[in-house]
């Protein structure tokens, strides 16, 4: 196993920071709490100003086109997404806007948002979430600091202050792994439905009809999804991302693919994926044409 970097230390053990790569989008005009209310799986009507809830965007059949927070500013919502997925993000919903009073303005330059992991993240996050707002925290991340760009190097300082350390591209990716917190693109895209990636927390069970909300009733009414997301531990050598585990019975369907793959100093060799529901918690998928490549399905998070 790798040796831990001191961000990897802190993380774990005290408190790090990292500056979270995100996409903003304003939704303005007197028509945006019904716009997005149809628009997104989670309930707008009922949010609180100053409160964020976990959302997704879907298509008619239900598959995700992109999830993240929204967030009540008062006088306008904010879209919180992928930084990668907001150009496309704007642009489905500029075309469901046309006909009501809504704008939607991609407003990314002006906000910043900071992750913080660790024991001592929410004490010593105290102090930066004064001068902006508390998101509910996704995966690895222990609290989450919202707010105008102009309030990062303030955040920062009362961080460096704390004792907190920034945390490397390297380091963040092991930790998110190791959460299970799946990413827009790399391990789920429009072929999944929510539940399958364990999105089930941005889902309104009590609110009205939204784009692919049908399907969603449906499948909690009546059934289940045909897969998961699940963690991998490699015995021997990792699988690339990507490499599919056939079914020996029918090798042209995969019993299970993966998608993410890090090197972590907790637990080796492991990554996240999607593997059928017939494939149980401890069993091992294997790549004929490589042996190696043996994955064995453990629960998420790591532990």
């Amino acid at each position: 196993m790798p040796a831990p970097a001191p961000d990897d230390v802190a993380a774990r053990s005290s408190v790090a920071h990292r500056v979270r790569a995100i996409g903003v989008l304003a939704v303005e005009g007197p028509d945006r709490t019904e716009f997005l209310q149809g628009q997104l799986t989670q309930d707008v009507r009922t949010l609180g100003t100053g409160e964020a809830r976990l959302a997704a965007g879907l298509t008619p059949k239900g598959k995700l086109l992109y999830w993240g927070r929204v967030f009540n500013a008062g006088d306008h919502l904010l879209l919180l997404v992928p930084a990668h997925a907001r150009a496309a993000v704007a642009s489905h919903l500029a075309k469901y806007a046309v006909f009501q009073k809504v704008t939607v303005r991609d407003v990314t330059d002006a906000h910043a948002a900071l992750g913080l992991y660790g024991p001592a993240a929410a004490a010593a996050g105290l102090a930066s979430i004064s001068m902006g707002a508390e998101l509910p925290p996704e995966g690895e991340f222990a609290v989450e600091v919202f707010g105008p760009r102009e309030l990062l190097p303030r955040w920062e300082d009362a961080l460096a202050r704390a004792g907190s350390r920034p945390v490397s591209d390297e380091t963040a990716e092991v930790l998110r792994v190791e959460a299970g917190r799946p990413l827009l693109g790399k391990d789920a895209d429009e072929s999944n439905l929510p539940e399958e990636v364990g999105l089930e927390r941005a889902i309104s069970a009590t609110k009205g009809c939204y784009v692919g909300q049908e399907v969603i009733a449906r499948l909690r009414t009546y059934g289940r999804v045909n897969r998961r997301l699940v963690g991998f531990h490699f015995p021997d050598r990792p699988a690339p991302e990507g490499t599919p585990f056939p079914n020996p019975e029918k090798p042209d369907h995969a019993l299970a693919r993966v998608t993410s793959v890090v090197a972590s100093p907790r637990f080796g060799a492991i990554g996240l994926g999607l593997a059928f529901r017939d494939v149980p918690q401890g069993a091992s998928v294997t790549d004929p044409a490589h042996p190696e490549w043996t994955a064995v399905v453990v629960p998420l998070p790591f532990a």
